[in-house]
C-alpha cells in the first residue's frame, strides 16, 4: 500500500472540557470548574490531589463505581490511585457499527490495529484496520499499571483540515483523546503522565528538565515567526501514535500524515530555542518533552517508526529532544538501543554502505536517500529494487512504479527530505548530533539544503520525461511546499539561513 502525499492543516478549534462533577467527598478538591481544559505550568500548577466520583478531561468523562483519589500530572492530563472500576463514559461508546467514540486499555494494541472508530478512511477504505475487540466498555476494572485511552469521534469524517497542510481534509475520524492513568499511589506534583504504552509506568520530572539548556537565539524575520500559543494548543493533548499510518489520529490537534508530524516538531523545537522569556516556554517544552515520553514508551514496547514512504517521520526528534533535556541515556540512545525504527535514519545512508561497491550518486552524491522502505543500519535494503536506494542508477535506469511513477525520486522530493530540515537544524543547534547518532542524516540535510540540482532536474527530464521543476519539489527549501499550508511557512528556511554554520 502507497500513501498519499495530499493532505491537509486543521484549523483548531480547543475545546473545553466540562469541569469535574459536583460529588467532590474530600476537602480538597481535584480542581474547579472547568481546570481540565486548562494547561499546567509553573505558572498554572496542576490541582492538588483529591477524592472524586468522577473525571471531566477535554469532552470525556469517566465516571467511577465508588470514590477515587485523583490528580493532575503536570501537562495536565489526569491520574486515579487504582484499582478503580469505570461505569460510565461519556460521550458512551457505540457497541455496533459504525463503532464511534472508542476507548482502548493498554495500548499498543497487540495486533496493530485500531478500536477507536470504524471508520477508517485516508480516501479508501481503511476499515480492516479497526478491530471491534480491541474496545473496552463499562464496567471497565483497571489496575495500577493500565491506561484507559478514551476518544470523542467526529460527526463526518473528513472534516476538519490537516495539521500542517491546510489544503487537505485529515484521514482521521476521531476527533481527540484523553488518557486516564492508573497509579499505586499519587505522584510528585512535577510528573509527567507515564507514556500510555508503558505498563511500568517510568515517571519523569519536570524539575529534572534543563531547561537552561535551551538556546536563546534572536528570530531572524520576526513577523514570520509563529507564536508558541499554536503549538501549545497542538501539543497539550495526547498524540496517540500506534497505528502504522495515523488513520486514527485525534484530528482536532495531531497530524495524519508522518512528513506533517516532522514538521510540526521542527517548528516546535525550533521555537523553543528563540528568545521567548523563558516562563513562556514553560509549557510547550512540557508538552513536547511529553510527547518525547510517550513515543519512547511505545518504543520500549516493541513498537516502532521503520521507514515507509512519508508516513515514518519526526518519530526520533521528540525522544531525543526529551532525553536531553532529562538527561535520560536511555531516550540519548534510542536508535542504537532500538535500530531500523526510525523512518528518517533508514531513508538517508552513505552510497558506500549499501551492496555493489558505489562510491558516489548518479550526480556525484555520496549520501543518498535510501528509499521508500529504505536501508537497515548495517546499509542492506529492506526491499532492494523499487523499493529501495536507487540514486547510484542513472536516472533512465530508475525503477517505475506502475509504469508511470519514479517511486524514489517522487517521494525524496515531495514527502520526506524537505521535512527532515528543521529536525536537522534543531539538532545542530542543541549541538546533540553525537546524541542522535546517525551522520548520514545530517549530511543528507545539508545535501538537500546545498546541492544545487538545477543540471540533476534537467538530466532526470531529458533521460526520463519526469519533470521535477516545480518549486516545491526542489531542493534547497522548505518554504514552497509550505507556502499556502502553514501561515509562516518560511520559518523553518529563515532558521537555516541563520543558524546552520
Amino acid at each position: 500500500m502507497l500513501e498519499s502525499p495530499e493532505f491537509a492543516i486543521m484549523n483548531l478549534t480547543r475545546k473545553l472540557a466540562p469541569a469535574l462533577p459536583a460529588l467532590l467527598l474530600s476537602a480538597t478538591l481535584l480542581g474547579c470548574a472547568g481546570a481540565s481544559s486548562s494547561s499546567a505550568s509553573s505558572n498554572n500548577p496542576p490541582s492538588p490531589v483529591g477524592t472524586v466520583s468522577s473525571i471531566g478531561k477535554d469532552g470525556i468523562t469517566w465516571t467511577f463505581s465508588q470514590p477515587v483519589i485523583a490528580g493532575q500530572f503536570v501537562t495536565g492530563d489526569y491520574y486515579v490511585v487504582g484499582p478503580v472500576t469505570i461505569t460510565k463514559i461519556d460521550p458512551a461508546p457505540t457497541n455496533s457499527s459504525p463503532y464511534e467514540n472508542g476507548s482502548v486499555v493498554n495500548l499498543p494494541t497487540v495486533n496493530g490495529k485500531s478500536g477507536f472508530d470504524s471508520r477508517l478512511n485516508d480516501g479508501s477504505d481503511q476499515s480492516w484496520w479497526f478491530d471491534a475487540s480491541l474496545r473496552s466498555y463499562p464496567p471497565i476494572a483497571l489496575r495500577p499499571g493500565d491506561a484507559l485511552v478514551s476518544s470523542i469521534s467526529l460527526a463526518q469524517i473528513h472534516s476538519l483540515p490537516e495539521v500542517m497542510r491546510s489544503s487537505d481534509m485529515s484521514a482521521s475520524p476521531v476527533r481527540t483523546v484523553s488518557v486516564l492513568t492508573v497509579l499505586p499511589s499519587a505522584p510528585a506534583a512535577d510528573a509527567f503522565r507515564p507514556s500510555y504504552c508503558d505498563r511500568r509506568q517510568t515517571l519523569y520530572h519536570a524539575g529534572s528538565l534543563q531547561r537552561s539548556l535551551l538556546p536563546s537565539l534572536a528570530p531572524p524575520n520576526p513577523s514570520a515567526t509563529p507564536p508558541l500559543s499554536q503549538f501549545e494548543t497542538w501539543y497539550r493533548r495526547p498524540w496517540i501514535d500506534t497505528n502504522p499510518f495515523l488513520f486514527d489520529a485525534p484530528a482536532e490537534y495531531m497530524p495524519s500524515y508522518g512528513q506533517h508530524i516532522a514538521f510540526a516538531d521542527s517548528y516546535a523545537s525550533l521555537l523553543l530555542t528563540l528568545n521567548f522569556p523563558d516562563d513562556q516556554k514553560v509549557n510547550l517544552t512540557n508538552y513536547f518533552v511529553q510527547y518525547g515520553i510517550d513515543l519512547y514508551g511505545c518504543l520500549q514496547a516493541g513498537y516502532g517508526w521503520p521507514a515507509f514512504g512519508g508516513h515514518r517521520s519526526g518519530r526520533k526528534l521528540p525522544i531525543v529532544f526529551a532525553g536531553i533535556l532529562l538527561n535520560d541515556d536511555g531516550m540519548k540512545n534510542a536508535s542504537a538501543t532500538h535500530p531500523d525504527q526510525f523512518g528518517e535514519d533508514m531513508q538517508t545512508v552513505y552510497i558506500n554502505r549499501i551492496p555493489g561497491g558505489y562510491q558516489q550518486a548518479w550526480q556525484g552524491a555520496t549520501v543518498i536517500y535510501g528509499g521508500h522502505y529504505g536501508v537497515k543500519a548495517d546499509g542492506t535494503p529492506v526491499s532492494p529494487g523499487l523499493y529501495g536506494p536507487y540514486e547510484q542508477l542513472q536516472p533512465v535506469n530508475w525503477p517505475l512504479i506502475n509504469g508511470d511513477e519514479q517511486l524514489g525520486e517522487a517521494y525524496r522530493r515531495c514527502c520526506t527530505s524537505v521535512s527532515w530540515v528543521g529536525e536537522a537544524l534543531a539538532i545542530h543547534i542543541l549541538q546533540a548530533e553525537s546524541v542522535w547518532n546517525y551522520q548520514a542524516f545530517f549530511d543528507y540535510v545539508d545535501r538537500w539544503m546545498t546541492e544545487n540540482d538545477a543540471q540533476a532536474v534537467a538530466d532526470i527530464k531529458s533521460q526520463t520525461g519526469f519533470d521535477y521543476s516545480a518549486d516545491w519539489e526542489r531542493q534547497g527549501q522548505t518554504r514552497y511546499w509550505l507556502q499556502g499550508e502553514f501561515p509562516q511557512y518560511s520559518f523553518i528556511d529563515d532558521m537555516w539561513a541563520a543558524y546552520r554554520h
